[in-house]
């Protein structure tokens, strides 16, 4: 039986790679198009034509401007979000009290502390998975580095630093690279500006 996933946000498609555009549903969507037992079967944008061009794309059947509505008609398993990030707290909590049982999430996780929480608590309550992209670790410069410092042939690891101007939006793929090069290590200590 097929794991039916249903899309959140979908997103205008960019015409070219080198356009800005926020579209990652996208790019969700084919990573799930090329896994077996999965079925796509529904999304929901509040723009029509998105959505359209959406399902058009890549087979899927059902649209929805109101994700709630979507969630009660199709029950999906999995849902993936790909909107704005004011709005995942609110989205990732209804879908777990919806009964989906594995919940997708682009970062950033939520704008305030307290909504991520609740988001790991209402998804812990319902028995839901909540999961972000972190692809970083998975790059062939990254897993060479890491394999070159499990052998030690570039020393020791002393210390972790890294920078960037947008911590809130792409930060966390910094934070996620810190614990994967340390092998998920918490760090006896941190020093941050902002």
């Amino acid at each position: 039986m097929a794991l039916t996933v249903a899309f959140i946000g979908t997103g205008k498609k960019k015409e070219k790679g080198t356009v800005q555009g926020y579209a990652m549903a996208y790019t969700h969507a084919h990573g799930f198009s090329e896994l077996d037992d999965v079925e796509l079967v529904a999304a929901c944008d509040l723009i029509e034509e998105n959505v359209a061009a959406f399902a058009d794309h890549f087979g899927i059947g059902q649209t929805f401007s109101d994700y709630n509505v979507m969630l009660r008609e199709v029950q999906p398993e999995a849902v993936t979000i790909s909107t704005w990030p004011h709005l995942h707290e609110r989205m990732v909590v209804d879908a777990a009290r919806a009964g989906v049982r594995v919940i997708y999430c682009e970062k950033p996780m939520a704008d305030t502390i307290g909504g991520a929480r609740r988001m790991l608590q209402v998804c812990d309550e319902e028995g839901a998975v909540l999961a972000f992209n972190h692809q970083r670790r998975y790059g062939k410069p990254f897993q060479l580095a890491k394999q070159m410092l499990d052998a030690g042939r570039i020393g020791d690891l002393k210390r972790i630093e890294w920078g960037g101007s947008n911590i809130y939006d792409y930060g966390s793929h910094n934070f996620d690279m810190a614990q994967f090069f340390n092998n998920e290590t918490p760090p006896a200590w941190v020093t941050a500006q902002v």
